[in-house]
């Protein structure tokens, strides 16, 4: 019986036809099996025909006349698709992190509708092709090379969390984890037309990382509307220092709509916030003779035009060709809790943050014209830092001299007669 069947099998792969059949879009191979080997011989035609598997392949080809085969390999969507300029570490799959349990970015979608960007980046920020998962993508270049890669990203739902997003990010930076009380240490809070945005600053480098195109992520993170919004700046550590306040600016400033002809409006299943004010422009003279705010610029400081973030911008020399820098910033909301602007500027000249104890042993109020304005006074490592800080009708004011700790104490006199100037709705 087994010779006239194997006898029987070859005069059938002589015979062989292969036929490509259509079922639901599919295309199908089908392999014609003469009648009298089934049941019985069930098992060996299924041997058999792994036997001649490569003999089918040779014949796929017949089907590509009626309609190619294609096969496709489905990953996991990849909470950012990376830029023209951006490192494969950004994908969440190449990170090595952790999985967050339940609902995580690589496994979230991303939001239903294309949405629109209401918000006038910088004019060094150059767009990029945008991705399935970008919302808005830019490059910004430096000296020597450097890079940062600008994103929003809008994923359905919680995508894992502040916290394993924020771990995520460390992983890329070749950082280990932080737990929630780190977390809550170092973040500040921005107010935008989302809502509340974390915002983070980390930086490391990972193995073989490239020092002109990695070695800082400044993050933010908020949810409004069933969806998570993702900002991220990606880059050289010095370009990213040099951008960060046009990028808190930006996303301060971010108003998203479902709808190209309302551009300008809240899109409607965003987090009913009021608007976070546009930065108005710099002070044009010593006395602002603005609406907003006044002051009084002291002898010596030299006016100089701001950047897309700050309301005022001055210089200061010193007797040995060192240079202060005192800037004036304005935010919607609260721009921030008190801690964590502390601990940013401390991280700013090379100090460690402090915690609430410690904060309250810093701030020193100052009386001006309108109120009281908490300052403090920090040296560093790398400079002297001197800041003050009001809110008002909704907004946060932030006025901030740093420079060589020489240079800043000749001017802290000068600086603290400039805060007791301030004057809003002169």
């Amino acid at each position: 019986m087994q010779k006239p069947l194997f006898r029987g099998f070859q005069k059938w792969i002589k015979r062989l036809q292969l036929t490509c059949k259509e079922r639901n879009g599919i295309s199908l191979i089908v392999i014609a099996v003469p009648k009298h080997y089934f049941p019985s011989h069930v098992l060996k035609v299924v041997l058999l025909t792994v036997l001649i598997a490569p003999l089918a392949i040779t014949q796929l080809s017949g089907c590509k006349d009626k309609e190619e085969i294609q096969v496709y390999r489905v990953s996991k969507a990849e909470l950012e698709s990376p830029g023209p300029q951006s490192s494969p570490s950004e994908s969440p799959a190449s990170n090595g992190a952790m999985p967050a349990m339940g609902a995580t970015p690589a496994m979230s979608a991303p939001a239903d509708q294309p949405s629109q960007i209401a918000a006038k980046p910088p004019a060094n920020w150059e767009p990029q092709p945008l991705s399935s998962m970008r919302q808005a993508s830019y490059l910004v270049k430096g000296d020597g090379g450097a890079t940062v890669d600008i994103s929003l990203v809008i994923l359905e739902g919680p995508a894992g969390g502040v916290l394993e997003n924020i771990n995520r990010w460390l992983s890329q930076l070749g950082q280990p984890a932080m737990d929630d009380a780190k977390l809550a240490q170092i973040a500040q809070h921005v107010a935008a037309p989302l809502g509340d945005v974390t915002v983070v600053d980390l930086e490391g480098m990972p193995p073989g990382g490239d020092a002109a195109k990695d070695g800082r992520i400044v993050g933010g993170i908020s949810m409004a509307g069933g969806k998570t919004f993702f900002f991220k700046m990606h880059g050289n550590a010095a370009l990213a220092e040099a951008q960060k306040e046009a990028f808190i600016h930006w996303i301060s400033s971010v108003r998203i709509s479902a709808s190209t002809d309302s551009a300008d409006a809240v899109a409607p299943d965003a987090a009913p916030q009021a608007a976070a004010p546009a930065m108005p422009p710099a002070a044009p003279s010593a006395d602002t003779g603005n609406a907003q705010i006044k002051w009084d610029v002291p002898d010596g400081w030299k006016v100089v035009p701001p950047s897309s973030m700050r309301y005022a911008s001055f210089t200061v020399g010193g007797q040995n060709g060192e240079t202060g820098e005192i800037s004036v910033v304005v935010l919607g909301g609260e721009g921030g809790g008190d801690l964590q602007n502390v601990n940013r500027w401390r991280g700013q000249i090379g100090l460690e943050p402090v915690a609430d104890d410690g904060l309250k042993a810093l701030v020193v109020p100052l009386k001006a014209k309108d109120g009281d304005i908490l300052t403090v006074d920090m040296a560093g490592s790398e400079a002297r830092l001197l800041a003050g800080w009001t809110r008002v009708d909704g907004k946060s004011w932030f006025f901030k001299l740093t420079g060589p700790d020489a240079l800043v104490t000749v001017e802290k006199g000068r600086f603290t007669k400039f805060l007791e100037s301030v004057q809003f709705h002169p």
